[in-house]
């Protein structure tokens, strides 16, 4: 059977809210016997009458009554959709799935990003840096923010900034007065490590075999804050990233020589995808805490 044709029913419901064929093809800018031919074609279509016709213009039929009903919600459908589409272009609406392997660079570039767009909802897991490259791969995530992955293929790769290596160390402990560490000075201590997977555990590993080291943890914790609370109760020292030994008064942060700017905090989404508008807004608020940060 022979589709309804759109262009017949936007017509047949101009001619139904105007009133008058003359009024429709004003409406719809098209010629009167535009609007004529697309009404017979229809009523054709349909196999009966839509119109009853009179000398002060044409009145719905029954039936025709019954079709303007379906094609307002039709049309009025349309314009919501319409709408939708255009909010969402505009990043009025929507939704973002992220995922982060460490909440100080990713919470900067949401707060970044919600500054200029507070209509879109944001969603973030987080996990070790093996687990967010997963989610990134399985499409179960739009986008993530992470140390650099070591895998690329297939991936858009955007560097935010860079952090280093520091240790972390319990108030007065004996090296917490050092304006920097060793790698060598750490490892002689109770070394408490994140579990594998994780970023800052592959940069130590990284550092220990080039410096040609032992490395020996006494404990192995599966998230930061358990490493930096084992830290405090004074189980052993361990190693973080810059910025995530900030903000607490039971730690003291020192760096470690040769071990700056070890990490580049990246955006990271599946090739292609970058182009899409609300990726592109998020890599403008990146860019943004990158040069603020940076």
């Amino acid at each position: 059977m022979r589709k309804l044709s759109t262009s017949q029913l936007r017509a047949f419901d101009a001619v139904a809210r105007e009133g008058g064929m003359s009024r429709a093809a004003q409406l719809l800018n098209v010629t009167q016997p535009t609007v004529t031919v697309q009404i017979r074609q229809l009523e054709e279509r349909c196999g009966f009458a839509l119109f009853r016709r009179g000398p002060e213009g044409v009145t719905l039929t029954e039936q025709g009554e019954r079709l303007f009903d379906l094609t307002r919600r039709m049309f009025t459908s349309e314009t919501l959709i319409e709408d939708f589409v255009d909010a969402a272009r505009g990043l009025e609406i929507g939704a973002l799935t992220l995922a982060a392997d460490g909440p100080h660079v990713a919470l900067d570039v949401i707060a970044a990003f919600r500054a200029d767009h507070p209509g879109v909802r944001l969603t973030v897991m987080l996990a070790n840096a093996g687990r967010v490259l997963e989610e990134v791969r399985a499409g179960r995530v739009d986008a993530a923010i992470m140390g650099e992955p070591t895998e690329r293929d297939g991936l858009f790769i955007e560097p935010i900034l860079s952090q280093g290596l520091v240790a972390v160390l319990p108030v007065g402990h004996a090296l917490s007065g050092a304006s920097a560490l060793t790698l060598a000075d750490l490892l002689r201590e109770p070394l408490i490590v994140r579990e594998r997977g994780s970023n800052t555990r592959r940069f130590l590993e990284a550092a220990a075999v080039k410096a040609d080291l032992p490395l020996a943890p006494a404990l192995e914790l599966g998230s930061r804050e358990a490493v930096k609370e084992a830290v405090a109760i004074g189980l052993g020292v361990s190693v973080l990233l810059d910025r995530e030994a900030v903000g607490d008064g039971r730690l003291v942060a020192v760096p470690i020589e040769g071990l700056a700017g070890v990490n580049v905090d990246a955006l990271v989404c599946p090739a292609g995808a970058e182009r899409r508008a609300a990726m592109r807004a998020l890599r403008k608020a990146a860019r943004r805490v990158g040069a603020e940060r940076g």
